[in-house]
């Protein structure tokens, strides 16, 4: 007799463990949907409002460039998504719809904030929804939740902790490192935009660090995209019919897969990317403030590593813009996005441990020859010691017991 298999719950494809403790219903919405709803759209609304607040002080104050650099850094993202949305018209060709399309994404880009708040709103609401109904409501309620998660928007907040928040952490740190303000009130929002654009990159790096192998395991794509490159191939020897002793050499083709980080996890995981990324850009420009020709060498010879290693992957020509984009950003940070790493345990442990090295080396670099002296000095070199060994701590606590299992699975024979 066939049976009608039913289909999975959206809570089917989630993570039902944490520590290997099951958890119930209510916990997994709590967890996986409403905190982590309110946590995004909370983070997010403060790092544009103190990004706003610095931008406009620093032109009060006169520090006219700064000010407008501030600014300018908040639309990247935004401009990025909007000339990716208008390579992607509608199928209509009507004059009016086509105009009235690129009105609406023209309004989009200029009034950013909107559309993302507007998605964080609907997220927090349908789980709210699937906390109070029962089934089938409540699967009704989860179902429209995902929905939210739309490619525009997933895309845009990517760029946003990539390409806004982060290089905006770094702008404003090298102001306060270099006195621009004066004003205790202005430093103090710099310091909360400081802290507001290094959550929002440590949480999308938390998010992506393996986004192509979870993938394949099962995690809801941000890109559509062909995944046929991310097999490893591996030679097998296949025996030939008519002849015993003579064989041929035949590929067979895994996919590595992964299951998303749980909730837990995810937030041991922030906390290291959070202290790993805030030590090694305070060491870069600390250092930078004293001997910048080292840190130019050193970022330089770090960069260079980075491409080399991703080059191969998936072969020596293709994504190769990508490619130089992403050793930029492996000098702060790791992404899986766009190609699948390869021997990703090795990458990971080259990357910290030369990331490592070379913080040490370039802060025993000022602090033994350069002159200066004070309670900065040593209270720098205090919050740079701290930062690090908190950063090995949850490192250790993070692969010890919270990473997922990196499984291969075969694909299929040529």
């Amino acid at each position: 007799m066939n049976r009608e298999i039913p289909p999975l719950s959206v809570l089917d494809r989630k993570q039902s463990h944490v520590l290997n403790f099951p958890l119930t219903v209510t916990q997994q919405i709590w967890l996986i949907f409403i905190i982590p709803s309110f946590l995004i759209s909370a983070f997010y609304i403060i790092d544009i409002a103190t990004d706003v607040a610095i931008g406009c002080a620093l032109i009060n104050e006169n520090h006219i460039w700064a000010g407008v650099v501030t600014l300018l850094l908040l639309y990247t993202a935004p401009l990025i998504q909007f000339f990716a949305n208008i390579t992607n018209p509608p199928a209509e060709n009507e004059f009016k719809v086509l105009a009235t399309w690129f009105l609406l994404e023209l309004i989009a880009c200029l009034l950013f904030p909107l559309r993302p708040i507007q998605c964080f709103a609907e997220r927090i609401f349908w789980g709210i929804e699937a906390l109070r109904l029962e089934d089938p409501f409540r699967e009704e309620a989860l179902v429209a939740h995902e929905e939210t998660k739309r490619f525009t928007i997933e895309n845009y907040l990517f760029f946003q902790g990539i390409i806004h928040a982060g290089p905006q952490m770094l702008f404003q740190l090298v102001l306060l490192v270099f006195g621009t303000s004066h004003e205790p009130n202005t430093e103090k929002v710099q310091v909360l935009c400081i802290l507001s654009s290094l959550i929002t990159l440590s949480m999308t790096t938390m998010s992506y660090h393996r986004y192509e192998t979870q993938v394949n395991g099962g995690r809801q794509e941000v890109w559509r995209k062909n995944y046929e490159d991310k097999v490893d191939s591996v030679p097998e020897m296949i025996p030939l019919n008519n002849f015993a002793d003579i064989t041929i050499p035949r590929r067979r083709k895994w996919l590595k897969i992964m299951e998303e980080d749980d909730p837990l996890g995810k937030t041991v995981l922030f906390l290291f990317w959070f202290l790993f990324i805030f030590g090694r850009s305070l060491c870069l420009i600390l250092a930078a403030v004293f001997y910048p020709w080292a840190v130019l060498g050193v970022c330089v010879a770090h960069y260079i590593f980075s491409f080399l290693y991703i080059l191969p992957t998936p072969d020596w020509k293709s994504y190769i813009p990508l490619k130089l984009l992403l050793a930029l950003l492996y000098i702060f940070c790791i992404i899986e996005v766009g190609i699948q790493l390869r021997k990703s345990y090795l990458f990971y442990t080259l990357f910290i441990s030369f990331s490592f090295v070379e913080n040490i080396a370039l802060t025993l670099l000022w602090a033994i020859w350069a002159n200066w002296d004070g309670w900065w000095y040593h209270y720098s070199l205090y919050l740079l010691g701290i930062t690090h060994c908190l950063a090995i701590f949850f490192l250790f606590l993070y692969t010890k017991f919270f990473q997922p299992e990196t499984k291969r699975i075969q694909q299929n024979q040529t």
